[in-house]
């Protein structure tokens, strides 16, 4: 199969990169579920917060986005209370073949310190519009969320 083939190559690739900002690979020999940690980022909310989510590639990959969720809860205003993420590059209308699930793994991380809410972008309305009109208000929330759900400090 076409797509086991490709997530082959890409595990390789995140092997052989072996990014600090999170790790990834398959769930026991399952090539199509996966898992990955992902490191709060330095000097946001999130630091310090070790942050998993459930990956599970579909047969039509790299054609089709992963499926993708936190498993952790998460205080942000592209994660929903049922832990999905929206990100542009995870919809299938805007997925490419070419995004690699280390360049979707990167886009979530910096997503953490960067919310997508503008224009043609998916978030909570209610958490972005918290973290526009009282970022104090946001940053507080959210590190206590990271705290007790990801072991931030």
């Amino acid at each position: 199969m076409y797509s086991a083939k490709v997530i082959s190559l890409q595990l390789k690739e995140v092997e052989r990169k072996n990014s600090p900002c999170f790790s990834t690979g398959p769930v026991g020999e399952d090539l199509y579920h996966w898992e990955a940690i992902i490191t709060g980022p330095k000097g946001s909310p999130y630091e310090n917060g070790v942050f998993k989510l459930d990956i599970h590639f579909l047969l039509d990959y790299p054609f089709a986005p992963p499926r993708m969720m936190f498993k952790t809860k998460v205080y942000h205003p592209n994660v929903t209370t049922y832990r999905n993420i929206f990100l542009k590059m995870l919809n299938p209308t805007h997925f490419r073949t070419n995004n690699s699930i280390n360049d979707v793994l990167t886009e979530i991380h910096q997503m953490l310190t960067a919310p997508q809410i503008g224009d043609g972008h998916f978030f909570v309305e209610e958490i972005a519009r918290i973290y526009v009109e009282d970022m104090a208000a946001f940053e507080t929330t959210a590190l206590a969320w990271t705290v007790e759900h990801a072991g931030g400090a």
